[in-house]
């Protein structure tokens, strides 16, 4: 059945409590999609859903139609930005002491390492300084990355700052949104690393020896995580 959004808000902007339940209670399917990106981190499922409600009713509240936008495209990024937060202020992501401490122990390496060389040093370098395999200290590296805010600033367009928020809510809306929502429950099924080297591959036109040199690991290993990543991805596709 399909979701009257547009009559749902003129009947609350009448006063009508009913229909603010309704249009919450309608879109809930939004809550549960952006939650699964974060089911990675560490979180009960449904204490991320409690959360993500809380933007989903922030943008109920707040939303209105002379914004020229669909309202799943403006409700969308609030309930994301409401999880970050969350996540920010409950210290970020969780994850186990020994992916904490190989972190830590990667970053003094690497700030050594960056003054030995001059340089920055690569994941291998810094692997073998600290006698831990590459793989352990990328996924340890990985795992301890902050989420990104929903409000940085990723690049300049012409003096005006352009944020993720922006990137999200275009001028495209709600197609856009589901289509990205898409990309993100397929991509799901991938490893950090596995996301990380499609990226480079297949987005930035580096070839797998730039690849392995940028990870510090050899062609061959490239190859064989981006076959699995592929076979991954086909097997997610409907």
């Amino acid at each position: 059945m399909t979701i009257d959004n547009a009559a749902l808000i003129k009947k609350m902007r009448g006063g009508d409590r009913n229909a603010e339940t309704e249009l919450v209670e309608n879109n809930m399917g939004l809550v549960y999609s952006a939650v699964k990106r974060f089911t990675s981190r560490g979180y009960e499922f449904e204490d991320l859903v409690q959360i993500g409600a809380i933007g989903l009713i922030k943008a109920v509240k707040k939303f209105d139609p002379s914004f020229g936008t669909q309202f799943s495209t403006y409700a969308v990024p609030m309930i994301i930005g409401e999880i970050k937060r969350f996540m920010r202020d409950d210290g970020a992501v969780k994850i186990s002491r020994a992916l904490k401490e190989t972190a830590m122990k990667g970053r003094r390496c690497e700030e050594m390492l960056r003054k030995r060389l001059n340089r920055e040093p690569t994941i291998r370098e810094i692997a073998d300084e600290c006698g831990i395999s590459a793989e352990n200290l990328l996924e340890a590296f990985e795992a301890a990355a902050p989420p990104e805010s929903l409000y940085e600033k990723i690049y300049d367009n012409g003096g005006r700052d352009i944020s993720l928020v922006d990137t999200i809510a275009g001028a495209d809306m709600e197609e856009d949104v589901i289509n990205r929502v898409l990309v993100n429950e397929i991509m799901s099924a991938l490893t950090e690393r596995e996301k990380k080297i499609l990226i480079l591959r297949y987005f930035r036109g580096k070839t797998q020896a730039e690849t392995a040199k940028e990870f510090g690991v050899s062609q061959v290993q490239i190859s064989r995580i981006e076959k699995k990543a592929m076979e991954k991805l086909r097997s997610s596709l409907p």
